[in-house]
């Protein structure tokens, strides 16, 4: 016999559970007995690591490593796309690097008002390993995020948490010797509530709000990088573009990392719109937030995340490529938990 769905919440219930295992409601009991309908929490990342071997497509490995060859196999698939309804995530290699290190986590919330969560970690490609600092980090903030949440944090507290947790694992991932270029990474996300918009940033990966109607597209975080430093010193564009280092960063995540608090925003729209998350892979060919709010499609999440992927493929694919889309507000919510 097929699957039956719960009267109370929808979930899928096999023929022979007496109980659904999702809200606790007793097949066939009237609807009114059954304990209110909540929004589970669910949540999605892009660690995912290879199953085969890239190198020489063994299957064994053992320690990260082929059993056959001796290749080190990725945290995460060349391309991962991530959908929970409305909030979407899309990841791609790019066309010049070997390996992914860019990781990506969605997740939807069932505290109260609901949250919809999306989280860009980008390795830092200097640094040795820098996919496994990525998703080591995207894997441990989602659950220490959501877990906050439902313990009744505020989003800012509950962002702390999450960065907390993403730099307690990138620095594991380095090990007891590390070396001088330990895995690290950038680490970024929204946390969206039915009223405000809470980013929490370290690094140079960066969200938008971009607004359905008139009013003017907003960049929510400041690239922690020597470029944003020299020019809060008082330091001209001009000379600041002649600075061969200006892309570098001045805050990671990681083993050798000394400043990994997150920066904190807090937005509260007008309006309906749109928060956009993503790595420099996207938005290094669309650098003015105007042109590149301009560049996004109207449309569903995952389609418009797939659409600004292909943008930044098309126009080079020097990078990695990471996108996430979530809406505001969030009426959606309860369709979102169970996308």
């Amino acid at each position: 016999m097929p699957d039956e769905l719960c009267v109370a919440c929808g979930a899928s219930m096999p023929p022979d559970f007496r109980f659904c295992e999702n809200c606790g409601h007793e097949r066939g009991a009237p609807l009114a007995a059954a304990a209110p309908p909540v929004i589970p929490t669910r949540y999605l990342t892009s660690v995912d690591p290879a199953t085969r071997c890239p190198a020489c497509g063994a299957d064994e490995a053992s320690d990260g490593f082929c059993d056959s060859c001796g290749q080190r196999r990725p945290a995460g698939k060349n391309h991962t796309e991530l959908d929970l309804g409305a909030v979407a995530g899309v990841t791609d290699i790019g066309h010049r690097h070997h390996v992914n290190e860019d990781a990506i986590a969605i997740a939807v919330g069932s505290a109260v008002g609901g949250a919809v969560i999306g989280i860009v970690c980008d390795g830092v490609s200097s640094s040795s390993r820098a996919d496994t600092a990525s998703h080591a980090a995207v894997a441990a903030a989602v659950p220490a995020m959501l877990d906050a949440l439902e313990d009744g944090a505020d989003p800012q507290t509950a962002m702390e948490a999450g960065a907390r947790s993403a730099q307690a694992a990138a620095a594991l991932v380095g090990g007891s010797m590390p070396g001088p270029n330990p895995p690290s990474c950038t680490f970024v996300s929204a946390n969206v509530t039915a009223d405000q918009i809470t980013v929490g940033w370290v690094g140079d990966s960066r969200a938008y709000w971009l607004p359905d109607g008139d009013d003017e597209p907003l960049q929510l975080t400041v690239d922690d990088s020597l470029a944003t430093t020299l020019a809060a010193a008082g330091v001209t564009v001009h000379a600041i573009a002649e600075n061969p280092h200006a892309g570098a960063l001045m805050r990671w995540m990681g083993t050798d990392a000394t400043d990994t608090e997150p920066h904190i925003k807090v937005l509260t729209p007008a309006g309906p719109g749109r928060v956009l998350v993503s790595s420099d892979g996207l938005f290094r060919y669309r650098p003015v937030v105007t042109d590149l709010a301009a560049s996004v499609p109207k449309g569903p999440s995952l389609a418009t995340a797939q659409s600004l992927v292909q943008l930044a493929l098309d126009e080079g694919g020097q990078d990695n490529v990471s996108v996430i889309l979530i809406p505001y507000p969030l009426e959606l919510v309860k369709e979102l938990g169970h996308g």
